[in-house]
């Protein structure tokens, strides 16, 4: 189902980044810097402006932007505002040696039993717990 125009801009409204100084206004030969808090996301084709209480989302074209005014380039906008999720470097895992004197102490545990510590802080061996699918 398409969303309209406006519900695509309140939920962009969700995504955006204060930029400090963004807005700005060129009289004569000095440049003024606007006291609002000016909000966008931007992609390489779009861009979204918030500067409350008003939003627009904009399209890069040859001698500038142009405003998007359908549903159909508001999806398209929202679809190159997405960022994908970053992946964890996995770094490779190493495999541990284990000492010997260590693996043939763990090859003597019993079969359905576990090595735990008490609240003493001694080593005991466990009944483990068998779970019903």
């Amino acid at each position: 189902m398409a969303r309209s125009l406006d519900k695509i801009k309140f939920g962009l409204k969700l995504r955006t980044e204060a930029k400090e100084g963004a807005l700005s206004l060129k009289i004569g030969t000095r440049k003024v810097v606007l006291p609002y808090e000016v909000r966008l996301v931007q992609s390489d084709q779009f861009i979204f402006v918030h500067i409350p209480p008003a939003a627009e989302i904009l399209k890069f074209v040859d001698g500038g932007v142009e405003v998007v005014t359908n549903d159909a380039e508001g999806e398209a906008a929202v679809a190159t505002f997405k960022r994908g999720r970053k992946k964890a470097k996995a770094g490779g895992r190493k495999s541990v040696e284990l000492p010997d004197d260590v693996a043939a102490a763990l090859a003597k545990i019993p079969a359905g039993y576990k090595l735990s510590y008490g609240t003493d802080g001694q080593p005991r061996l466990v009944k483990t717990r068998k779970r019903r699918k």
